[in-house]
């Protein structure tokens, strides 16, 4: 686990059923969620101000293409690891996200222990 403090996550995804759930289960876990984005355009100002440790990331959020893209954008340019959630199970799919190096990938539907699993190994990633 976290060793100095307690990992702040932010959630990016449209789905804000699935958002707002897997808020509540990080919530129940012990992290920070720092919030819940739905739109790529207010996320690199709230990365801004509230830095956060992980980025959970739904990768079909407003078109893969531009997912992808910000995704890459916060991984290489602001060094935020990144966990994606996804419910697109196909292998291009999966070399596509693979080439961002994700700190893990959790697919939906999930179970609380995926969560958990996913956010244990990218913060074992992280050093923490």
């Amino acid at each position: 686990m976290f060793k100095y403090t307690t990992p702040k996550i932010l959630i990016l995804g449209n789905q804000m059923i699935i958002a707002a759930d897997v808020s509540l289960q990080f919530t129940k876990m012990g992290y920070n969620v720092i919030g819940i984005i739905n739109q790529f355009k207010g996320v690199l100002k709230l990365i801004e101000e509230n830095r956060p440790d992980i980025v959970l990331m739904n990768i079909e959020n407003n078109g893969k293409a531009n997912s992808l893209n910000v995704a890459r954008y916060i991984s290489k340019k602001i060094h935020i690891p990144i966990v994606f959630l996804s419910a697109n199970s196909s292998e291009d799919h999966f070399k596509e996200v693979l080439e961002i190096q994700p700190y893990a990938h959790i697919n939906i539907p999930f179970k609380i222990k995926d969560l958990k699993r996913g956010i244990e190994t990218a913060l074992s990633r992280m050093g923490a």
